[in-house]
């Protein structure tokens, strides 16, 4: 939607006739009786709504005898001619005004009525505005208010003042007053509609004199008093009461009436009637009649409430009474049990004669009430009921109590000594009671399916991955066979690897299981169950939980590197080197194939194959260069699989190489001091190299079980410069140092040096074996943790520096 303004303007149409505005009513005029021509005497006025009206005044009849005459523009009243006026002498017009823009027809145009003009020659009694005047007030307006109840005036032809006196024509004398000068009449006495000595209506003469002794002329002032609703309704009794009313009368009974009156007048007097009890009704008469059955059993046989008497005046005032209505009783009541259903508890080993419940009846007609088992009978099956207190016990005979529940019918019947002849009109009510064969907590719960539980979960599975659901089982009824479950948590073990669902029994995992890790590929669970008997019993199962495998780890090589020396004549087919890599993964996860494929040059490629399953590597083509590079390629057969790759360096080697020769076959037991320095010489040993440049040896490492385990290891080793030695620290121990926290990234700490032993030109480089090291400088120590750190303690190694953080 949308909203625009739009402005009408509304053209005028001359439709509406002129009218005269000039007060009081009827025209009088007075003229001096030596009134020289065309002297005013007179002014009409009229108004016309239209726009553009064009007023003419006119004289339409004379009755002067053309002595005045009337401007027809400004509609003065003049006289005309010389003669004299005479004394008392009433001259008499007839004028009307005319809309000259209002044409009619040809010949009419919009006009007043003719209005009557009166001309007195000499004096003329003042005028009073109104003919008549009247005023209606409430009776409760208030005395010697400043608010006025009706102001009257008079015109003065002479131009005096004019004084206004007040009388009444009959009853009412003193209950007015009026100004002198204003004419503004007030309320001298309080009013009371209701006071039979006041009229209801005033009639007033008020009369205008002049000053001087002037003329004086009087008018009629009636003044009505309305009646306000100042009288609540008022009951002729402050209480009604009717007896012996039987509780049995019809729906819609009369009972009783009462009356209420209202002193005031009209609809302040007209009365409704209400009551507030909805048992009864009244009508506008004031007859009450019962609108439900009433009941001699309750409320002390009688009932009291109040009715209410509401005028319709406004504001509406009320009035009340109190009725008490008084009933007989009849045995009309049955019994009514306390409760319709009766739940009593009794062990299952409870012995002969044990109290089961007792049960409760009342009669409101004041009955006594006698109980029984439906039929009348004083026992049911192993139940006896006791005739007048309605004890329930188990009889004294041998007691089975093999049932959860056993249901009884039990009676109450009134004797009917309440009311004359009751005993004719006896009742009988009904109630069940449900006997509940408490079970006793005997049996504790049981696992059956226990030995069959074989659970699998696959390693890896998210944290609350379903494994099995267990279910334990209790002979016993109710609380007593609930059953909840719970993990035993296992000695010495931090928190539980399973959690099972108390109500359902379903057991899930509480983390991630690693299968190659710490959690192995069987876990042990106990779940316990525990009924809800007082005291609780419990069961537990235990079982194993296979962690099934996932292809999660790649193969490893034992070693990072493969270098091997091969000599130039060896046989095509021969087994050069075997490298072997291991995989953690079970079954096929963990089964490998090697394959081979080229590290730099690809014609390596065609001098060497592998063998896929043994990791063989075998001469295909005689060797006829330097050295050669491959890398082997590690697949296990996992899904997806997963792979790994070595280096494996071949060095082809002179068919003469020779091993190095030590100068002694043995070197004797050393002694040194035990507190000598370090770095200080302990002994010098030395070999001499015949021909070759590296040598390549086998380690085997052997444990001393049954049968022994051992593995093997190539050792290779490369003569180098003899110069080459390990720099040497400035000093033995740096440290402790201190430094502040919150230092920057990157600011220095502490300056170390090392000097070369043989040669200066080896500038030993100064770094960290802590692998998260960032990047250090030669010669200076900066910290490279965002993280802030207290002391750095350096200790002094032959080979390295190490660094402690504390």
């Amino acid at each position: 939607t949308d909203n625009q303004r739009v402005i009408l303007q509304i053209t005028d149409v001359n439709d509406e006739p002129p009218y005269f505005i000039n007060r009081p009513l009827p025209m009088q005029a007075v003229v001096k009786l030596n009134a020289a021509p065309n002297t005013p005497v007179f002014t009409l006025q009229a108004r016309d709504p239209d726009k553009d009206h064009d007023i003419h005044y006119f004289l339409v009849r004379d009755r002067t005898g053309g002595r005045f005459e009337v401007d027809e523009k400004s509609g003065v009243v003049r006289t005309r001619g010389s003669e004299m006026f005479q004394l008392d002498m009433e001259y008499v017009l007839y004028v009307k005004a005319e809309d000259q823009n209002g044409r009619i027809d040809d010949k009419h145009f919009q006009s007043t009525p003719e209005e009557r003009l009166s001309i007195v020659g000499g004096k003329r009694p003042p005028q009073f505005y109104l003919p008549k005047y009247e005023k209606t007030i409430p009776e409760n307006a208030a005395k010697d208010s400043e608010k006025r109840i009706i102001s009257v005036k008079a015109k003065s032809f002479a131009d005096r003042e004019i004084r206004y006196t007040l009388k009444a024509k009959g009853q009412g004398a003193g209950t007015f007053n009026i100004g002198p000068t204003s004419g503004i009449v007030k309320l001298a006495k309080e009013l009371d509609f209701e006071d039979v000595l006041q009229p209801h209506i005033y009639q007033l003469v008020v009369t205008a004199t002049e000053d001087s002794g002037g003329f004086s002329t009087s008018v009629d002032l009636t003044i009505k008093v309305t009646d306000v609703n100042d009288n609540p309704p008022k009951f002729d009794l402050p209480d009604y009461q009717a007896h012996n009313i039987d509780e049995d009368i019809p729906i819609g009974s009369s009972i009783l009436r009462v009356k209420a009156r209202d002193s005031d007048s009209g609809t302040n007097a007209e009365i409704t009637y209400s009551v507030s009890d909805d048992h009864f009704r009244v009508d506008n008469k004031g007859i009450i009649y019962n609108r439900k059955t009433l009941d001699a059993d309750d409320n002390n046989a009688y009932y009291e409430f109040q009715v209410t008497s509401t005028d319709r005046g406004e504001p509406a005032k009320e009035g009340t009474a109190t009725i008490r209505i008084y009933t007989k009783n009849k045995n009309d009541e049955e019994p009514n049990f306390s409760q319709q259903v009766y739940t009593p508890n009794v062990d299952e080993n409870a012995g002969p004669n044990t109290l089961v419940t007792t049960v409760v009846a009342s009669d409101k007609d004041g009955d006594n009430v006698e109980f029984g088992f439906v039929g009348g009978a004083r026992k049911s099956g192993q139940f006896v009921i006791e005739k007048m207190t309605g004890v329930i016990r188990l009889h004294g005979g041998a007691i089975s109590l093999d049932r959860d529940k056993y249901e009884l019918n039990v009676t109450a019947v009134d004797d009917g000594k309440c009311c004359p002849s009751g005993q004719h009109s006896r009742h009988t009510s009904t109630a069940v009671v449900v006997v509940f064969i408490t079970d006793v907590n005997d049996n504790k719960p049981v696992f059956k399916d226990c030995a069959s539980y074989h659970a699998k979960v696959e390693e890896s599975a998210s944290n609350g991955s379903p494994v099995i659901t267990v279910h334990a089982t209790d002979e016993d009824k109710g609380v007593n066979g609930q059953v909840r479950y719970s993990i035993v948590q296992q000695p010495n073990q931090k928190g539980t690897k399973f959690t099972v669902d108390p109500e359902t029994g379903e057991v899930t995992t509480n983390k991630v299981f690693d299968r190659e890790g710490e959690d192995g590929k069987f876990v042990s669970v106990t779940v316990k169950a525990t009924d809800n008997g007082d005291p609780s019993l419990e069961g537990v199962c235990s079982f194993t939980v296979e962690i099934t495998d996932i292809n999660d780890n790649p193969p490893l090589f034992d070693r990072q590197k493969y270098i091997e020396n091969v000599k130039q004549d060896t046989n095509v087919g021969t087994n050069i080197l075997r490298v072997s890599a291991s995989d953690e993964d079970a079954d096929n996860n963990g089964a490998i194939v090697y394959n081979l494929t080229s590290a730099s040059n690809p014609l390596d490629l065609e001098y060497f194959e592998v063998q896929p399953e043994s990791g063989w590597i075998i001469l295909k083509k005689p060797l006829d260069r330097g050295d050669y590079e491959v890398v082997v390629t590690a697949t296990d057969l996992g899904q997806p699989p997963l792979t790994s790759e070595v280096l494996v360096v071949l060095n082809i080697v002179d068919r003469a190489n020779r091993p190095p020769i030590w100068d002694l076959q043995v070197y004797e037991p050393i002694k040194i001091k035990e507190n000598t320095s370090v770095g200080q010489n302990v002994y010098s040993i030395k070999a001499r190299l015949v021909v070759r440049e590296s040598y390549r040896l086998t380690a085997v490492a052997q444990d001393r079980g049954f049968p022994p385990l051992s593995r093997t290891v190539d050792v290779q080793i490369d003569v180098v410069d003899r110069a080459n030695n390990p720099p040497v620290w400035t000093q033995s121990i740096y440290g402790p140092i201190y430094i502040k926290e919150n230092l920057p990234v990157g600011a220095g700490v502490i300056s170390v040096k090392a000097r070369s032993v043989v040669l200066p030109d080896q500038t030993p480089f100064v770094g960290l074996s802590d692998p998260n090291a960032r990047q250090w400088s030669a010669m200076q120590l900066t910290l490279t943790y965002a993280d802030t750190f207290h002391n750095v303690i350096l200790s002094y190694n032959t080979t390295y520096t190490k660094f402690s953080m504390t």
